[in-house]
């Protein structure tokens, strides 16, 4: 089974049939390490599936510091949600952050799927309640947690961030400066 197959039926069951609208509407991209694959201002007009690579999600600041919003590792769906549904311009940057493959699917066509079948339809809802609970989970991290707290929840639920990102860059999703992560790792080891 490929890996978007996989993915989605851990989510739903989608018959055969409606599995094969996504043949006509997929467009696969290769992107190198550096490559940004939606940029702030442009208007996010795909879902992108990511079957290789490593992807970073930030914002810069007033001051110009870039600030890591999200990771997307394979095997999962990536998306400027709020600009994919209003399709205004984006407020972030998704940049590789190694050599990527992603699969796209387009506002229109992802908009007709789910009006030919009720499967995508339901599909579509419980990815938008995903999202949604992502985007909760981390909003209530930065507000509710101390930074080592952060750090904890961060190793509990995505231990494999920790090979794949520099510190400087968990650090910057964290809300804190690499040398606290530091600091935070050495305690923690004790």
């Amino acid at each position: 089974m490929n890996p978007l197959k996989s993915f989605i039926s851990t989510i739903i069951s989608i018959p055969d049939d409606d599995f094969q609208l996504l043949d006509n509407i997929t467009v696969s991209l290769s992107l190198k390490k550096g490559a940004y694959l939606l940029e702030q201002g442009q208007v996010c007009k795909q879902v992108f599936f990511l079957t290789k690579g490593l992807f970073r999600m930030y914002y810069v600041d007033p001051e110009g510091n870039e600030i890591n919003y999200r990771f997307a590792v394979e095997n999962n769906f990536m998306v400027d949600f709020q600009s994919f549904l209003t399709q205004k311009p984006s407020r972030y940057y998704w940049q590789a952050m190694r050599d990527a493959e992603v699969l796209g699917f387009g506002y229109e066509d992802i908009q007709r799927a789910y009006n030919m079948s009720p499967s995508w339809d339901r599909f579509g809802r419980l990815i938008a309640e995903k999202v949604y609970q992502q985007v909760n989970e981390r909003i209530e991290m930065m507000q509710f947690l101390n930074p080592e707290q952060r750090y904890q929840y961060l190793l509990d639920t995505q231990p494999q961030l920790f090979d794949q990102v520099s510190l400087f860059h968990l650090s910057s999703y964290l809300g804190i400066t690499p040398e606290s992560l530091s600091r935070i790792r050495k305690r923690l080891k004790k």
